[in-house]
């Protein structure tokens, strides 16, 4: 068994101690220690990272009570080590998953909900309720959460005796094998785990919730505390300064400002088309019953349905019509349906063909250059 100093003391940053195993695991070897203060993957939370002197630690992993941790260099057994954990990375782990205490356990309190799944890894960190919350509830949940942050309560870890814990309500996702470790958060939740916690909530900063989806009849909702929702605020703060720069509309007016760019592109759009349409007219116009193609620029394939049923409508046999550029043109035929399929056939046999159709009408891309096209249409 590893002595878990994290257990005791979460901001634990270096420490010594003794190798006692190393095992070449595929192209890593897996050491155990007497002790450590590196958490392991666990209670959905990613694993700690950093360094034996100067090797690298990659991952860390419990394995029946033994933590062991996942390196490319061998350290030979008996060895003393200095260990030193990536802190900065774990203090933001630390103040993400005190905020997912708080908002599980206010969420329950508030509203009856039960947290059945919880995932904290680089930058994104996710509940899962077994029951549905509105954007008022979850607004609601977000502002008492952070009242507690403001409040800078204590957090206790600890493990209670077995008088204490049957006397003791807490939050658990699943029965618990062997001793069960409390945090306990004043006046806001009790919860079984395994995990580093602040001492203080109000080392957490801020909680913010941020998307949330429907799944499994229950609800899963993102969220970030502390560095990580700083970052977030940080690259939104990016992309809405550009964004309000580009429409010349201040920050606060952007998302009006899109939508009423939206418009001008619907807009747009539909006139685009009416002028396609047009095109589509006058490239009718301009054909006669001995023409069989026409190559027309910047269509799309309902202006190119459009022109080749009228084509075909207006004079019969076989239409075509082509656009695109050379090397790749978007195209469709329209004909009888028996001889349109026979001089598709061999259309796909001449050219690299995407595409097909029943009912008269066949369409796709084929790879072909505008001359090559030609000459096999007029053959």
């Amino acid at each position: 068994m590893t002595e878990k100093l994290y257990e005791k003391d979460a901001y634990i940053k270096e420490f010594t101690a003794t190798v006692v195993e190393c095992v070449k695991c595929e192209k890593l070897f897996k050491i155990a220690l007497d002790k450590t203060a590196f958490f392991p993957e666990g209670g959905g939370q990613a694993a700690d990272t950093g360094f034996f002197g100067l090797i690298k630690v990659f991952d860390t992993q419990l394995e029946d009570g033994i933590i062991y941790h996942y390196t490319k260099t061998p350290i030979e057994v008996g060895s003393a080590i200095n260990g030193k954990i990536d802190f900065a990375r774990r203090f933001n782990f630390m103040q993400n998953h005190t905020g997912e205490h708080i908002v599980s356990g206010i969420a329950h309190r508030l509203f009856g909900v039960n947290n059945v799944g919880f995932h904290l890894g680089e930058e994104l960190v996710t509940i899962d309720f077994d029951k549905e919350l509105t954007r008022e509830q979850l607004d609601e949940i977000e502002l008492f959460a952070n009242q507690k942050v403001w409040q800078n309560l204590p957090v206790r870890a600890y493990f209670p005796n077995d008088s204490e814990l049957k006397a003791t309500n807490y939050r658990s996702k699943k029965e618990i094998d062997g001793a069960v470790r409390l945090v306990e958060i004043k006046d806001t939740d009790i919860c079984a785990c395994c995990a580093p916690h602040v001492n203080n909530t109000g080392e957490i900063g801020i909680i913010k919730l941020l998307d949330c989806e429907k799944m499994r009849g229950g609800i899963r909702i993102v969220l970030k505390c502390g560095a990580f929702a700083l970052w977030d605020y940080r690259n939104k703060y990016e992309n809405i300064s550009r964004i309000s720069a580009l429409l010349s509309a201040k920050q606060e007016n952007a998302a009006e400002a899109v939508e009423k760019q939206e418009e001008k592109c619907t807009m747009a759009k539909h006139d685009i088309y009416s002028l396609k349409r047009q095109i589509a007219d006058l490239s009718v116009l301009s054909a006669n019953a001995d023409t069989i193609y026409l190559f027309v620029d910047g269509c799309e394939l309902k202006i190119l349905q459009i022109i080749a049923d009228r084509m075909f409508k207006e004079f019969g046999g076989i239409k075509a019509a082509f656009s695109g550029s050379d090397n790749t043109y978007s195209f469709v035929m329209c004909g009888e349906d028996q001889a349109l399929q026979e001089f598709f056939l061999k259309f796909k046999s001449q050219f690299s063909v995407r595409g097909g159709g029943r009912g008269g009408m066949v369409q796709g891309s084929v790879s072909a250059t505008k001359d090559e096209i030609e000459e096999f249409l007029n053959s």
